[in-house]
């Protein structure tokens, strides 16, 4: 079975290798193409896949890629690109942006694109739909003021992870306290003991930041009816619309406001549309590849693999919680989704639980940060290919800007390492 699973993963490894090796010799992971190296990593994973016809083994590849979740993504990116195009042609992004800028202090505008994005994701429960909806604005802030793309599609990748994490609607917070027989509530107290400390030094790095950044004169006046269908799909996300309910709702608005204001005729409204569509098609064919890969590496006993070898380190109750989230992290590397590995890796963590002795609040968090920790620092994760799709950038060149899951990753070694927080057997009882 060892060997079995270590040829399980190898595509994945040597996509790793491939992907940063090769980005490594040439100075710029933007020189690498993702899709690229999914390309050969699945050629990989296909050839090594024994004892099936080619036909059967691509038809697994096929089945991984197909699967509803996946659909209902691209769905959503190409949405997405519809409305960003559409308020892009019809002026809502300009004028929002121009809003921003003249509203915020120039030092609190990379603290302030954060925070909105913890809010709409918290309110939401939907890191991608945070993604989807703050994206463009801060993509237009950065051509306005110059600032690094990269860093400011960082900005939303770390709020839309907060909410991801936290929020009581996220499905990854559903899966997790579900899986491990807990509260929400319970789980969201003692994952806050992580997660907020990390966005709160998160927001002191970014005023930081941004304590030498130049004010920013504009010359015209806001047409604030231009913002309106900017700030409905606002409202609407944070109301819990479903994310392709308003963004169609959006794309439409824009359209008849645009076609209203002389923009755009009906023609030109319908390019724009396409336009956005196809500004998604690269990460539509790597998550399709990601997704066919991942159901390969499980059908060859990479997972399984993957899980025995990371409960081999479990002596006690420290390594058991590490052994936990390292899991968890592992499984969202290979996946590249945090829901997916949760679902995954959930019936191990429960059995370490109750063998070693943790809290099933504390197992819940664990499993949940560290996958989120995880999907923020690959470069194929959704999320961080949706926001360099946004703005234009290479996925890769985001990594260094992405403040939060590093400091996610520090108070989750802090907690485990000095057992924050302390449970007593009563689920409300929550000290330091």
């Amino acid at each position: 079975m060892n060997k079995k699973g270590f040829i399980g993963i190898t595509p994945l490894l040597f996509f790793l290798l491939f992907f940063i090796g090769a980005s490594i010799i040439c100075g710029d992971f933007s020189k690498v193409p993702i899709v690229t190296a999914f390309f050969f990593a699945s050629i990989i994973a296909v050839a090594l896949t024994k004892g099936l016809s080619l036909p059967d083994r691509v038809r697994i590849y096929g089945r991984g890629a197909g699967t509803t979740k996946m659909m209902f993504m691209i769905w959503i990116f190409f949405c997405a690109g519809a409305f960003a195009k559409s308020a892009e042609a019809m002026g809502c992004i300009n004028e929002t942006v121009n809003c921003i800028l003249t509203l915020l202090p120039p030092n609190c505008i990379f603290a302030s694109i954060f925070i909105a994005g913890c809010f709409i994701s918290m309110a939401t429960g939907s890191g991608i739909g945070s993604i989807v909806a703050l994206g463009p604005i801060a993509v237009g802030v950065a051509n306005a003021t110059g600032a690094n793309m990269s860093m400011m599609c960082a900005l939303v990748v770390c709020g839309a992870i907060f909410g991801d994490n936290l929020s009581f609607i996220s499905d990854t917070t559903i899966i997790a306290t579900s899986t491990q027989g807990c509260q929400m509530r319970d789980k969201f107290l003692v994952n806050s003991w992580i997660a907020v400390p990390a966005a709160l030094v998160t927001i002191g790095i970014y005023l930081f930041l941004g304590k030498d950044m130049e004010s920013y004169e504009i010359t015209e006046t806001v047409d604030y009816i231009k913002i309106l269908p900017y700030v409905l799909v606002i409202i609407m996300a944070v109301a819990g619309v479903d994310i392709l309910v308003l963004l169609l709702i959006g794309t439409a608005i824009c359209g008849i406001m645009g076609m209203a204001y002389g923009m755009f005729d009906f023609y030109g409204w319908l390019e724009a549309i396409k336009q956005g569509i196809f500004s998604m098609s690269e990460l539509t064919v790597i998550v399709l590849m990601a997704a066919g890969l991942m159901a390969l590496i499980t059908h060859n006993g990479g997972m399984e693999y993957l899980i025995s070898k990371c409960m081999r380190i479990i002596h006690g109750r420290r390594s058991a919680e590490f052994a936990i989230a390292l899991l968890s992290a592992v499984t969202c590397l290979c996946t590249s989704n945090n829901t997916i590995a949760i679902i995954t890796v959930a019936p191990a963590v429960k059995e370490i639980s109750q063998k070693f002795g943790i809290d099933p609040r504390k197992a819940a968090s664990l499993m949940d940060t560290a996958s989120c920790i995880s999907l923020e620092l690959i470069p194929y994760s959704t999320h961080l290919l949706a926001a360099a799709a946004l703005g234009s950038v290479a996925s890769a060149t985001l990594i260094p800007f992405v403040y939060y899951p590093f400091a996610l990753l520090l108070f989750t070694i802090i907690a485990i390492v000095f057992n924050i927080p302390r449970l007593t057997t009563k689920a409300a009882d929550l000290q330091a």
